[in-house]
């Protein structure tokens, strides 16, 4: 190799490392940083634009999760399991003796609460939770045909 290219790739090797470097300094440094501490509800960033984009879909979804869980009379980790698994809301709806429309019902009831926690905090909306509660009204219960994925 060329003495000149050889002193090249060292220095474009060296920079690159150092960059590296540097990078995980600050990720070191952020992580030792002083955080405020959390308020409840107030874990995902607010809907302002900063942080996550898709973090007010994340707390309605959770937010559902719970109360479907709490309808139910399960955890809201066993009926995650339970829809990984292939189980349909409607079926562990039907086990408990309601039909969708007694559902939804209970379901709007058990999450509106939630929805405002979560508008007072500003992880989400009052629109975003009114359509949330809407859907849920005009028959579109979340999850009652199990979990749909993108193939």
């Amino acid at each position: 190799m060329n003495p000149f290219a050889a002193i090249a790739v060292k220095t474009v090797g060296a920079a690159g490392v150092a960059a590296l470097l540097s990078v995980g300094a600050v990720s070191a440094l952020a992580a030792t940083s002083p955080k405020p501490t959390p308020t409840a509800g107030a874990t995902q960033p607010s809907v302002n634009g900063q942080g996550d984009k898709h973090a007010d879909r994340r707390a309605i979804r959770r937010a559902l999760i719970e109360s479907e869980a709490d309808v139910l009379g399960i955890t809201p980790e066993t009926l995650v399991k339970d829809l990984r698994a292939g189980q349909k809301v409607s079926d562990l709806a039907k086990d408990k003796g309601m039909t969708k429309e007694q559902f939804g019902t209970k379901l709007v009831a058990n999450l509106k609460p939630r929805l405002a926690t979560l508008v007072e905090h500003k992880v989400i909306t009052q629109a975003q939770a009114d359509k949330t509660v809407d859907r849920i009204s005009k028959g579109h219960v979340p999850f009652w045909d199990g979990v749909h994925r993108k193939k």
